[in-house]
């Protein structure tokens, strides 16, 4: 049996997000892998005294043969698909288009990989599937963070070949870490990593500032994962009564989710991190803030979760909101 060792910061929810990715992806290629979370010190090289979160995942498969498959595959247009209403096409054919879905291919998996997070549902107008018919109705999900018209009106499918081409320099990585330490300069953003958010507030620079050394540098590699774990373990809650949010995990303005001890199955992986009670495992929760900016929402880093502190969080996140967005004006 082998072990994945991979240290993030489980506070930057599109970190977690992504190790969640690559449990998903882990347990494709083989069922009998498991994974649980930890906290350890000696693996920051500059600081061995420094302890971080640390997700131990135990599979047959070899951690340098699957990087190095999984990093060519990222950065490949050739596996990726988007799910149309008329048809499976490669991804470069639907930009600024409606999607179902997106499949990304991995050799060796079981299926394809569907990432389908931004819809609770599609309506079908005539003989075509639309997101809104009329003004008054909408189906995107909560995790729905980029606005209607950016970057020239790309949709998801356009952010999502943004990643893919800012990926392709992955080849050459031998551990999962080094996927998700990647940096891109001006790639297009899923705002689902805190550390490269717009909030000056989260990435510790601002806007300006950001501007002036060329560009915040973006994690291609993390964000395609995140949407992989969002769409596997976090998806969208079908419409209906008992789906008041939207979105698994979601509440108001908080996304809540847990590292969980010991190792379990990728099914029991997915319920504990939405914070399922499972008989002999524990989690330890946390809740990030959904911030906004303009039109366009994202994750900003955990907060302390407890009884009685989600007011205080609400409103001081709104706040920082209001002050990012004058500073921006």
């Amino acid at each position: 049996m082998n072990s994945f060792i991979v240290a993030v910061d489980a506070t930057n929810p599109g970190e977690y997000l992504a190790v969640c990715g690559i449990i998903e992806l882990v347990g494709q290629l083989d069922r009998s892998s498991t994974s649980a979370w930890t906290r350890r010190p000696g693996l920051v090289a500059q600081a061995p005294s420094a302890v971080c979160d640390v997700c131990e995942i135990l599979t047959c498969i070899d951690e340098a043969e699957f990087t190095r498959n999984l990093a060519g595959r990222l950065g490949s247009r050739d596996a990726w698909y988007a799910v149309t209403d008329l048809a499976r096409v490669p991804l470069a054919d639907t930009v600024g288009e409606w999607a179902a879905g997106v499949e990304f291919m991995l050799p060796g998996c079981h299926d394809a990989i569907v990432i389908d997070y931004w819809y609770e549902r599609a309506f079908v107008k005539g003989d075509h599937v639309v997101q809104k018919p009329d003004e008054k109705r909408d189906g995107k999900s909560r995790w729905k963070f980029w606005a209607g018209q950016q970057d020239s009106n790309k949709g998801i499918t356009g952010l999502l070949l943004d990643l893919v081409d800012a990926s392709a320099n992955l080849n050459g990585a031998s551990r999962v870490q080094n996927i998700l330490a990647f940096g891109s300069s001006g790639s297009s953003r899923l705002n689902v990593d805190a550390a490269t958010t717009r909030s000056s507030i989260d990435r510790g620079i601002s806007a300006n500032d950001a501007a002036a050394d060329g560009g915040s540098i973006g994690r291609p590699g993390l964000e395609l994962l995140a949407a992989i774990g969002l769409s596997a373990f976090f998806p969208p809650r079908r419409y209906g009564d008992s789906a008041p949010d939207g979105t698994v995990a979601v509440h108001k303005r908080l996304f809540r989710y847990f590292t969980w001890t010991p190792q379990a199955s990728v099914c029991l992986a997915r319920l504990c991190a939405r914070g399922v009670g499972v008989p002999g495992f524990q989690g330890v929760r946390r809740e990030a803030p959904i911030g906004m900016m303009g039109q366009y929402s994202y994750l900003r880093f955990a907060r302390p979760a407890g009884v009685g502190g989600m007011a205080a969080v609400s409103d001081e996140t709104a706040d920082e909101d209001v002050a990012e967005e004058n500073s921006n004006e």
